[in-house]
């Protein structure tokens, strides 16, 4: 008895605190990174995604529903990457050069100062993930934008990205599953955007 009230306790409270959560995500970022994409779509650039573990998920999350569930039917899809879903040249890169540059080496000579890059990460990168980071910098270096999902503080990708969507939180799971959400939100707007822009 005991155990089952303990468990509806926490239900809950992770259930309150996801609300609450919810309630405190920055508008006007989420205005942004949502037009951040479509202009990107529109001038021709391409979409990298990445992300480490739970992360890596939602990065390939983005990159499906971006190259197929936001575009009316007959219409040119998003050209879109996830640099994780390639396991072959994930791994090829990190067993042959430094594993900190992971994600820089598989857009090294690609993207453009057209393109665009998602970063997803719940701590930022500060202490952790030394590979989204670069991997951002290396984007930057060469003119691209970029949109931060992040957690906790931010860190170094809440300061140095073009965008940031911050869940103001210290928990792994609460981020990530927030971060599904404003992926969700996200391809909403802009299917809701493109359907318009071709009726």
């Amino acid at each position: 008895m005991n155990c089952s009230i303990s468990i509806s306790t926490s239900i809950t409270s992770f259930l309150s605190e996801t609300q609450t959560l919810l309630n405190k995500l920055d508008i006007a970022a989420l205005e942004k990174a949502t037009q951040m994409l479509l202009d990107c779509y529109h001038r021709g650039g391409r979409i990298y995604t990445l992300g480490n573990g739970g992360s890596a998920s939602t990065a390939s999350h983005f990159a499906c529903d971006l190259s197929k569930y936001v575009i009316p039917d007959g219409h040119r899809p998003f050209d879109v990457r996830c640099l994780t879903d390639n396991v072959s040249l994930y791994t090829a890169w990190a067993n042959d050069a430094a594993r900190e540059d992971v994600f820089a080496n598989q857009m090294r000579g690609l993207i453009t100062d057209k393109d665009l890059i998602i970063v997803i990460s719940v701590h930022g990168g500060s202490g952790f993930s030394t590979d989204l980071v670069n991997g951002a910098r290396y984007a930057h270096s060469v003119g691209a934008q970029s949109i931060a999902l992040v957690g906790f503080d931010g860190g170094i990708l809440h300061r140095e990205c073009t965008c940031s969507l911050l869940v103001p939180v210290d928990s792994t799971p609460q981020t990530e599953a927030i971060h599904l959400v404003i992926e969700h939100l996200l391809m909403k707007l802009i299917k809701d955007a493109l359907a318009a822009s071709h009726a």
